[in-house]
């Protein structure tokens, strides 16, 4: 028995101690007299509550001390723990040798040995250790040879890398080799229609000629015999009779082409090379040819099963396992897919083989496909786009008056478009977002008047994230509001106040790569940045004209660099920080000049880093490269097509210019 069970028999279980005149309740608890008992007897009731059983008993006349004692405790605490512990070792005997001596606990396997025995015992112990750790050693230069193993595959996989960039190059430049053999073949075809349809014009041209100077010439003739001789013989009258009615019915069909219908010359381009040009080729993992060892699948995200070979490792009788290293994967779903045109890995998050293989490196391939069905989406780049932005000034469509039925406006400020070409539109004084495609035909709107979830009073900017979320600037309700793609309400956050993560006036909002969203807090003259759920991560930017300083900014914009783009309005300039709020340059004075601003609202950045302004002042929209040298500018005050009178909000969508022409409360693309 152990010594310490017995003091904790011997010990009162209110004062924790050694019992002092120990008293048996008619329970058959045991408590000290003093002061234990004394001090849960009940004087007015005249009975005590066992704390153990909470049963109540009498109290005697005499008090506590009329309780019987427990002798047979009694009779223990005259014993001394020696004694006791003496008395408790006497019969045991070792575990191991069986004979009755002084014995201690091993703590390796809990059995009774005496010393002689422990130490022999120790000694295996040790035996077994050494023995591990042989075992151990044994299997370093296993390991070593796997980590040098990983460190040639990291080599060859940036050697891969590598040559699989210059397969796309090569291939790209080939198909672009293409497109521009096939550009001249339409600009030829196009000077060889024009030719042909100016010679038969001029054709015509030439007969209409000589049919009017015929005309003329017959007129002036039979005038002229009719005014010098009265009395022409009826031969000569009727000769000239029938010669009119001849020329009459030459001039009726020389007037026929006339009526006609015009014909223009147009370019239709194939519709494949637009849709279907995300499918250029596809770039994933496949295994090398090996001999093989033992063989683990791992299942595609396609549902078919490669087959893996690797290696074990061994360095005890149980296999010490090697992991290769996690698959790559899609960071903003965490869930592994399989289209063509991303970096895939084949086996799925969560079933790593349980071995590995120094030599089943993944060699990355590209496979181009067909031209003709893989460049739809193709983005200008270079010299092309600025060009092509140097065409700019055309009003292309327009959307929407003014009016709250769906399809009209009150007052649009904020603009922004998906991933997928939809136009989504901050109708701000008719408190609602409207959602329209790329054609202009309205789909679907969500949003009332209101302070409660989902609904806005006045609100100001929106932008779309790469998830599909729509982020929407609640400006006299001070906060912003998260919706999903079809109107859903996600969340909201945010106050009124100026301290972090309260707003006052919040106007544009901009969604970077990651999903975290900058506002323009209009009023507090700072850019704030919170996460998709609403967490306060960082503010830069306050009250002045200085560099980094704002003076009522408006718009805010991300660029593929993660630039970002504020529209300085007070200032009347635009600044440009880095997302830690680190101020990296500006560009733009007060002025009517190009290059100047008055009062600049909507940024925007298209996939080069080229940015769109509307300088809402001076009624226009002004293009800059991303130096900040200017480009293009269109636009004038009025009401025509092509015209603004109040700009706010701009985007780029799909190499058009969308405009949010406010005072006209339309929507302009060019």
């Amino acid at each position: 028995m152990n010594p310490h069970l017995v003091e904790q028999l011997l010990s009162c279980s209110v004062c924790l101690e050694r019992y002092t005149r120990p008293k048996l309740l008619p329970c058959q608890h045991t408590f000290c007299q003093e002061p234990c008992l004394s001090s849960l007897v009940d004087q007015d009731a005249r009975e005590v509550k066992c704390p153990e059983c909470r049963g109540l008993h009498a109290i005697p006349r005499e008090g506590v001390a009329g309780f019987p004692s427990n002798r047979t405790i009694l009779g223990f605490l005259d014993i001394s723990m020696g004694q006791i512990s003496g008395q408790i070792n006497i019969g045991l005997t070792c575990g191991s040798c069986g004979l009755e001596k002084e014995l201690g606990t091993c703590h390796h396997c809990q059995n009774q040995l005496c010393n002689s025995c422990h130490r022999i015992h120790m000694e295996r112990v040790r035996w077994d250790l050494r023995s591990l750790v042989s075992q151990l050693r044994r299997s370093i230069p296993k390991l070593s040879d796997a980590l040098r193993s990983l460190e040639q595959r990291s080599a060859s996989v940036r050697e891969n890398g590598e040559s699989v960039r210059a397969k796309i190059r090569h291939s790209t430049e080939r198909h672009m080799a293409e497109l521009k053999e096939r550009e001249q073949a339409l600009l030829l075809e196009v000077e060889s229609m024009i030719w042909s349809s100016g010679r038969t014009l001029r054709s015509k041209q030439e007969d209409l000629e000589l049919g009017l100077a015929t005309v003329s010439s017959h007129c002036d003739c039979v005038n002229s015999s009719l005014a010098k001789n009265s009395s022409l013989p009826s031969t000569k009258l009727w000769q000239l009779y029938q010669q009119s009615k001849e020329l009459i019915d030459q001039v009726r069909q020389l007037e026929k082409p006339q009526q006609e219908r015009p014909q223009i010359l147009t370019f239709v381009p194939s519709t494949d090379i637009y849709n279907n040009g995300i499918n250029f080729g596809t770039v994933t993992w496949v295994i090398k040819d090996f001999t093989p060892s033992p063989i683990i699948s791992s299942p595609l995200s396609s549902g078919q099963v490669v087959q893996r070979s690797y290696p074990r490792i061994t360095s005890t009788p149980n296999s010490t396992e090697m992991y290769p290293p996690l698959p790559l994967i899609n960071s903003s779903s965490l869930l592994l897919k399989a289209p063509t045109n991303i970096v895939t890995s084949r086996p799925q998050l969560g079933q790593r083989p349980n071995t590995l293989c120094p030599t089943d490196t993944p060699t990355l391939v590209i496979e181009p496909q067909d031209i003709c069905n893989n460049l739809a989406g193709f983005r200008l780049t270079g010299r092309s786009l600025l060009l092509h932005y140097q065409e700019k000034g055309c009003m292309k469509r327009k959307i929407g008056s003014k009016g709250s039925d769906v399809g009209h406006f009150t007052w649009p400020r904020g603009v922004a478009a998906t991933l997928e070409g939809e136009l989504v539109v901050a109708d701000s004084s008719n408190h609602r977002v409207q959602v329209f495609d790329r054609r202009g035909r309205f789909l679907r709107s969500f949003g009332s008047y209101g302070s409660a979830v989902g609904e806005f009073d006045c609100l100001a900017g929106v932008a779309v994230s790469n998830q599909g979320w729509i982020v929407t600037a609640d400006r006299y309700n001070h906060r912003l509001q998260l919706f999903h793609s079809s109107g859903r309400f996600v969340r909201d956050f945010g106050r009124e106040g100026s301290g972090d993560g309260q707003l006052s006036y919040p106007w544009g909002v901009a969604v970077d790569q990651l999903g975290l969203i900058y506002v323009c807090d209009k009023d507090n003259n700072r850019i704030q940045l919170f996460t998709p759920g609403g967490q306060f991560v960082r503010k830069f930017g306050c009250r002045g004209a200085g560099d980094g300083q704002l003076d009522q900014p408006h718009y805010v914009a991300v660029g593929p660099l993660n630039r970002v783009v504020v529209s300085d309005s007070g200032n009347h300039r635009i600044q440009i920080f880095d997302t830690s709020g680190r101020f990296l340059g500006k560009f733009g004075s007060e002025g009517t000049a190009l290059g100047q601003f008055k009062y600049p609202r909507g940024v925007a950045l298209d996939h080069e880093g080229n940015i769109l302004v509307g300088d809402s002042g001076n009624n226009r929209v002004q293009l800059f490269q991303p130096d900040g040298t200017f480009l293009q500018a269109f636009g004038s005050w009025g009401t025509g097509n092509g015209q603004v009178k109040g700009l706010e909000g701009v985007a780029f969508c799909e190499g058009d210019i969308i405009v949010s022409d406010r005072e006209n409360h339309r929507i302009q693309t060019f």
